[in-house]
């Protein structure tokens, strides 16, 4: 009874580490973790420091504390991401900053504003294949991803980062980048 007890009093970033802690090792799930010191290391390869666009990328990348992933194809796996994403949105009050819908694809964008205009705290991105969709067509598993990035977050230069080293998810913050000016 205790055990629960303090697991309902635990703050919500152990809460949210939970779910990717849970899941980094399940044989259905691609886990993707990149500590601040790669990306530190990263910054500092063959990037020559006069290249204003180099500066900028070093500067992002020093910011970033937190990028964790999961993605899955598996259904049930699949809900719990979902509900996982709407409850620390919900406990963290993060905003939703744009929902796009895309042939069968559903992509929501959640942060956490800081007091500078472009620059987020934290970003949360769930993005879903829409089920209804892809019953009609029988074709293979829906896939659902989650994205957590946290720390001083240019948006603007995170979208560039996401390409330049072809991560996870970079398609999708693209559509960020062009649909949202803030």
């Amino acid at each position: 009874m205790r055990i629960i007890f303090l697991f309902l009093l635990s703050p919500p970033i152990l809460i949210a580490q939970s779910i990717f802690d849970n899941y980094q090792t399940n044989d259905r799930v691609t886990y993707v973790s990149i500590s601040p010191q790669m990306f530190s290391m990263l910054a500092k390869l063959n990037i020559n420091v006069e290249d204003p666009k180099a500066q900028e990328f070093i500067e992002l990348v020093t910011q970033i504390k937190t990028f964790k992933m999961l993605s899955t194809d598996d259904p049930d796996i699949s809900t719990t991401f979902s509900d996982w994403t709407q409850t620390y949105v919900n406990d963290n009050k993060l905003v939703e900053l744009m929902q796009v819908h895309e042939e069968e694809t559903t992509v929501n964008f959640y942060v956490l504003k800081s007091d500078q205009g472009h620059i987020v705290d934290e970003l949360v991105m769930l993005v879903q294949e829409d089920d209804q969709f892809s019953d009609r067509l029988k074709v293979g598993p829906q896939t659902t991803v989650v994205l957590l990035i946290q720390g001083s977050i240019d948006l603007y230069s995170i979208v560039d980062m996401s390409q330049k080293f072809d991560l996870p998810a970079g398609d999708e913050l693209k559509k960020l980048k062009n649909q949202v000016r803030i």
